[in-house]
């Protein structure tokens, strides 16, 4: 048998002894799964807190721009004043007026933190997000986002105005956008098999238990040359 040969047998010996375990711990491996898959549920159901999300867009345009032909020019201009406002709604002042008109008990860091600000590429619309474990106030926090940003930059700057595209309301429906609790359901199951079956592999390494002729071949590397069987005593009595 030439080393190649030698070496697809090993690979085969291998796969066998794996399977063998797998089938050995089946019942154990699947209890675990479940159980994992249980463990995660709960806990994602009654210990990860349910988020919502509420969006607002609105369009930026250049105040000296026709509002029924664009010019190149007058869209860059636009796009550009999206960009700097994107900057502008998340600014201390506007964090500050929001906090104080809806007496949020935040900071402003974690209000910062809870609010996205993106300017759609390639266009003149900005999108406003809020994040927060109530929808009421997911919702709220959206629209007076939107309004506080508006009075800013009619204070500040004279080149744009701000106009409501899609007024503030809550994304999936109502529904929480997390946590997901059939992603982790899923985890869980594979965390709990890979725990069990680490578990299972361990203890059979560990375990040098001769039980079987071919643990014996494979622990002293020789042959098998005959099996004395066991024997009942009664067996060779008269009784």
């Amino acid at each position: 048998m030439n080393e190649n040969a030698k070496n697809d047998a090993m690979d085969v010996i291998d796969i066998n002894y794996f399977i063998s375990i797998i089938r050995k711990y089946i019942v154990l491996l699947l209890i675990g799964s479940i159980l994992g898959g249980i463990a995660s549920y709960f806990y994602t159901k009654y210990f990860i807190p349910e988020r919502y999300r509420a969006t607002a867009t609105v369009i930026v345009n250049n105040v000296g721009a026709d509002t029924q032909y664009f010019y190149t020019s007058e869209m860059n201009t636009s796009r550009s004043l999206a960009q700097l406002y994107t900057v502008v709604i998340k600014s201390d002042t506007v964090l500050k007026k929001v906090i104080d008109d809806l007496d949020l008990n935040m900071s402003y860091q974690q209000l910062m933190n809870s609010v996205q600000v993106t300017a759609i590429e390639n266009t003149q619309v900005v999108e406003i997000s809020v994040v927060s474990t109530n929808p009421d106030y997911a919702l709220k926090i959206t629209e007076k986002f939107v309004e506080c940003s508006k009075i800013m930059i009619a204070e500040k700057f004279e080149t744009g105005s701000v106009k409501d595209l899609n007024v503030a309301s809550l994304v999936n429906n109502g529904a929480p956008i997390s946590p997901d609790k059939r992603k982790n359901t899923i985890k869980g199951v594979l965390i709990g098999f890979v725990i069990i079956t680490a578990i299972v592999f361990l203890r059979e390494y560990l375990d040098t238990k001769i039980r079987t002729e071919a643990d014996a071949v494979a622990a002293l590397n020789v042959p098998l040359l005959g099996v004395v069987p066991m024997v009942d005593r009664k067996d060779f009595t008269n009784e």
